[in-house]
């Protein structure tokens, strides 16, 4: 099983300069029986095709809220994953807002488009659904999206992987990712730049230190990341203070699940 980084860019700005790519993360299995996206943000679909990774084998889609730089491509990617929509097929995992609405914005997903995987399941904080045989359970995130969740996946091979999806520190939250294999935090910004409703580097390490996850990745910058800090520096410092390995994800960067460890020097970067 690998991980694809087919963006690294979070926000509003990253969106409109592309500085960093914003199309999500895409985890395969060996022999393609799992092909997950996590949040399609805008370019998931081009970034897919220049990666060669076709649209057409992904089985399940999650999208963690209704914000443009995690939904933009979901609608392609759905009319992609049920080979344009002529087999009904697939599953749709999400918020409640990607396909439901709420008062501050969504619905991201037309109603024709809802219709034509096999499955929709809207999740909010503790619910669990299983598809495939990887159970994905929702975690409590706060964000101005209020449907917001982050996801916590179990493969059948009993490797877990947490994804914080955008949100702010609170109480508790590195618990609910206690102990995964990989723990991969959308951290739009740097040290001391605190933001409303998203994740500082400061934050970040509060999470992992409360976590404790085998390895950590930061990902999903912001422009004062991308711009007027270093991801690698700020990833060396959240490793410094947890004692938790940890790196900067970069576009189109590979993490592989059981690579050996003298293959850390090529491209393929091994975390199992």
């Amino acid at each position: 099983m690998k991980l694809v980084f087919l963006g690294t860019g979070g926000g509003r700005f990253s969106i409109i300069t592309q500085q960093r790519k914003t199309g999500g993360l895409r985890i395969i299995s060996k022999e393609e029986k799992l092909n997950i996206h996590i949040d399609p943000g805008p370019g998931a679909l081009v970034y897919s095709l220049m990666n060669k990774l076709d649209p057409k084998k992904i089985n399940m889609i999650l999208i963690s809220h209704a914000h443009p730089d995690h939904y933009t491509d979901g609608e392609v990617l759905i009319e992609a994953m049920t080979l344009g929509a002529l087999k009904k097929t697939g599953c749709l995992i999400c918020a409640r807002s990607v396909v439901s609405g709420n008062d501050v914005c969504g619905p991201a997903i037309s109603k024709y488009h809802k219709n034509l995987p096999k499955e929709v399941v809207e999740l909010k904080d503790k619910e669990k659904y299983e598809y495939s045989g990887v159970v994905v359970e929702a975690i409590k995130a706060i964000h101005y999206d209020p449907d917001t969740i982050g996801f916590k996946l179990r493969f059948p091979s009993g490797k877990t992987l947490g994804y914080t999806s955008d949100t702010e520190y609170f109480e508790g939250l590195g618990e609910r990712y206690a102990n995964v294999d990989l723990l991969i935090l959308c951290t739009m910004r740097p040290q001391k730049s605190p933001l409303k409703w998203h994740m500082s580097i400061d934050d970040a390490i509060r999470i992992v230190d409360e976590a404790k996850p085998k390895k950590a990745v930061i990902t999903h910058f912001g422009m004062k990341m991308i711009v007027n800090a270093n991801p690698n520096t700020e990833a060396k410092y959240v490793e410094k203070e947890t004692g938790i390995p940890t790196i900067a994800a970069y576009d189109g960067m590979h993490l592989d699940f059981k690579v050996e460890e003298e293959e850390k020097k090529k491209d393929l970067t091994s975390f199992f």
